[in-house]
């Protein structure tokens, strides 16, 4: 007797979609899986939600229960292994990250459940989709830090810790043309992404974030001399006015033309 086909013609057929991140690694878009996974590891970072589907996954050792809205975090060199434990196929969005980018720091993990690091792992992927390297590359760092597990070490080498105060320094003296920033990296012997999470440990904040925030702190100056909104965008190195006036009204909560208003004098009537 010939054996009937368990294949049901409504289930979805699996899926995956990898994407490259230049510099930075891979996108990585799984659908409707059904196959285990054997024990492996990776020399790269793996940073994924679990989008369907409930798993049994083992990690050094341990077993952990995966369910949706689960984020899965392996650090390099972590041997897992993960099968379905339900009927349903399973769904799970990541980003493989190059050891470089991260620069061999310790993320939390396998398994974490945290609505905020989930929303910023969201607004990651969403920014691979539509911005450029660099700016995904700064999503990808506010994620990392907020994975960063307790026993990384929280203080930079002697050489990050004296690049990042190198261009900390060169942004000041050069507010409105500063060297690009993997130039500056280049000066410093280290990739953009090791300059930019050096600085960012350094000062708690990104190069771009900071350049900008050091920029309105001397427009606030030259509006305070009475030197005209349009004037001072250009002055102080924005690329248009509607980026001036967004970067001030983020870090001041007025406009620049409102913050003139308010803290010039008023003039004696004739």
């Amino acid at each position: 007797m010939q054996a009937s086909s368990t294949t049901n013609s409504d289930t979805p057929k699996p899926d995956c979609l990898i994407t490259a991140i230049p510099g930075i690694g891979e996108r990585r878009s799984y659908r409707h899986l059904s196959q285990p996974f054997v024990a492996h590891a990776h020399s790269y970072y793996v940073i994924g939600l679990v989008k369907e589907g409930r798993r049994t996954l083992q990690c050094n050792g341990q077993s952990f229960e995966l369910q949706p809205d689960d984020l899965v975090v392996f650090n390099p060199g972590d041997i897992h292994s993960c099968e379905q434990c339900d009927g349903n196929l399973f769904s799970y969005e990541c980003i493989a990250l190059e050891p470089s980018a991260l620069q061999g720091i310790l993320l939390q993990g396998p398994r974490v459940q945290n609505s905020i690091v989930r929303q910023v792992f969201q607004e990651t992927l969403a920014a691979i989709d539509t911005q450029t390297t660099p700016q995904i590359f700064h999503h990808i760092l506010h994620l990392s830090t907020l994975l960063l597990h307790p026993d990384t070490p929280s203080s930079p080498s002697t050489l990050h810790e004296a690049a990042a105060m190198h261009v900390r320094d060169h942004f000041a003296d050069h507010l409105s043309q500063p060297e690009s920033l993997d130039t500056l990296a280049d000066q410093e012997g280290l990739s953009p992404y090791s300059l930019i999470r050096a600085y960012h440990r350094r000062f708690s904040i990104t190069p771009k974030k900071h350049l900008a925030s050091l920029r309105v702190e001397w427009a606030s100056e030259l509006l305070s001399q009475g030197v005209a909104p349009s004037a001072v965008a250009t002055a102080v190195g924005f690329a248009d006015q509607p980026h001036f006036t967004r970067a001030f009204k983020q870090r001041l909560g007025v406009t620049p033309a409102a913050y003139q208003r308010m803290i010039s004098p008023t003039k004696p009537t004739p």
